[in-house]
């Protein structure tokens, strides 16, 4: 999540931008920016999983096993002027590469609300969300900062115990065994080119600079490991 932040601080203050895939080391929920924590909530499953604040926002999200990715754009483009196109910008090409792997996704289309939103994202239902045969497998939100926008979102591959309420895309289409790393590999790679040509912008796979490495290692000691900032209300 620090590190998500100093790529949005780049972008904002640099012009620069960003695209970031990466796992979970364990499960983990995160927890939507304006969302409360709540700790007293029954579902054992998951109620005792580790949690973290992340920037965007939305509902909780069940880290498990995903690939997430969170996108920094300047506001110097012309999608950070129009940020819901920026949710089928990125998604679009997410459709196409999974359809290249014999794995057919879907725009939802429809959005829908209720009175007492679900706890977890994966509950949630947006138009921009992916979907196979009505099952949600992909979700994004976003934050703005002085024009520059982070997007980040969860592409559910296998069910997790911790949610199994919420099928993952190779579960739904009975190929579970495909979850190995070769394949992730190859997916995160597939969709990086397919995102850089959507979007026009060039693809250089680079290490964080020195400065967004400070800054990342700064937030996180001082913000993302501080348990007001998780706890928060």
């Amino acid at each position: 999540m620090a590190v998500d932040e100093a790529l949005l601080e780049s972008a904002a203050n640099q012009d620069c931008c960003t695209l970031r895939w990466y796992q979970w080391n364990e499960p983990t929920i995160s927890l939507g920016y304006f969302q409360k924590n709540v700790p007293e909530d029954s579902n054992e499953n998951w109620k005792d999983l580790p949690r973290v604040r992340r920037l965007s926002g939305g509902g909780a999200i069940l880290h498990h096993h995903e690939l997430t990715y969170s996108f920094a754009l300047p506001g110097s483009h012309p999608l950070a002027k129009t940020p819901p196109e920026l949710y089928v910008a990125i998604h679009q090409p997410i459709i196409d590469v999974l359809a290249e792997h014999g794995l057919q996704v879907q725009f939802r289309g429809i959005s829908f609300r209720s009175k007492s939103e679900p706890f977890l994202c994966f509950g949630r239902g947006d138009e921009r969300d992916l979907v196979y045969q009505g099952q949600k497998i992909l979700g994004s939100a976003q934050r703005r900062r002085r024009g520059a926008i982070v997007q980040h979102g969860s592409l559910l591959l296998l069910t997790s115990e911790h949610a199994s309420e919420f099928p993952g895309l190779l579960n739904l289409t009975e190929q579970p065994e495909r979850y190995q790393n070769d394949f992730l590999k190859t997916l995160t790679n597939n969709f990086s080119q397919a995102i850089s040509q959507a979007l026009n912008l060039p693809l250089e796979s680079q290490i964080l600079t020195d400065e967004e490495a400070l800054l990342s290692e700064h937030l996180e000691k001082e913000k993302y490991e501080v348990e007001a900032w998780t706890s928060r209300k």
